[in-house]
């Protein structure tokens, strides 16, 4: 196998195990309790919107296809996308902004609408599926790859 269809294949699995994750937190905020944003631990430092429905930090560091370190925490919140989106513009200003629909990692979840910002290698996902009423928040502080690790 050649090192291009190796990194293919690696990243094919990745996008996979992400559709995978995102379906599983669909289903997981459709049954946890109500989290007001001041009831949250958000241990990303990246802005969270005020008013969530729900919300859940990942107990563990998780590294992406670069090996960059990061930290995922997800909400929701019964609050329009185009709100929610407004306010993380702000919050989030420096960002730039992706449709998710050209963003490897969402683009082969169907029916998903919204934008990911960006600042360096933080990123900040809003997006809203057909047939809920929730708008989804993915927050994703990651560290940089040390020379060391990159080896």
């Amino acid at each position: 196998m050649t090192r291009a269809v190796a990194a293919q294949d690696s990243i094919a699995k990745t996008h996979a195990r992400r559709a995978v994750l995102i379906c599983a937190m669909f289903a997981w905020l459709a049954v946890v309790p109500a989290a007001r944003s001041a009831n949250v631990q958000n241990a990303t430092g990246l802005p969270l919107y005020p008013n969530l429905t729900a919300a859940v930090l990942d107990d563990v560091f998780r590294t992406d296809f670069l090996g960059h370190w990061c930290m995922h925490l997800a909400a929701r919140s019964a609050d329009s996308r185009d709100a929610v989106a407004t306010w993380y513009r702000r919050a989030f200003a420096r960002a730039s902004e992706t449709d998710l629909s050209h963003d490897p990692a969402y683009a082969n979840t169907a029916n998903l609408d919204g934008i990911k910002l960006t600042s360096n290698i933080d990123s900040i996902a809003i997006y809203h599926q057909a047939g809920s009423r929730s708008t989804f928040i993915d927050l994703t502080r990651c560290s940089a790859v040390t020379e060391g690790a990159a080896r």
